[in-house]
């Protein structure tokens, strides 16, 4: 759940992005997981929805250990930058390799600013989403 105000707009990246509604503090957190606005699916759940559902599933859900996380608040508009303005916090969370983590800014980021992470460090299904 992003835990700072945010829009949704189209991106220099691609597509649709999510971009700061205020400047945020180099630190401070952006995104952590919440049960209620992360659905978490199996591949057979997703195999069983409609074509149009298994397609945003895809595009907009992130892969880990055979589960599909669908954020379903604008944190899912999340694009990709090797020099992402967030990176994934795990202090604190159960486990290493658990994805129900917590992102914060790792510089200040600017009011009207996209928001980025990188999709290499949390998401198994990356290479299917990145241009080669």
């Amino acid at each position: 759940m992003l835990k700072v105000p945010t829009y949704v707009a189209e991106s220099p990246i691609g597509g649709l992005g999510v971009f700061a509604g205020r400047d945020i503090e180099e630190g401070e957190l952006v995104w952590e997981f919440h049960p209620k606005t992360v659905w978490t699916l199996t591949e057979k759940e997703v195999q069983s929805l409609p074509e149009r559902l298994q397609n945003l599933i895809y595009t907009y859900s992130y892969l880990f250990e055979g589960q599909w996380y669908f954020c379903v608040d604008n944190s899912r508009f999340m694009n990709h930058s090797d020099q992402a303005n967030t990176l994934e916090d795990k202090s604190g969370v159960r486990g290493a390799s658990n994805p129900l983590g917590r992102d914060r800014a790792v510089r200040k980021i600017l009011k009207d600013e996209e928001l980025t992470c990188n999709y290499k460090e949390f998401d198994q299904n990356w290479k299917d989403k990145l241009p080669s």
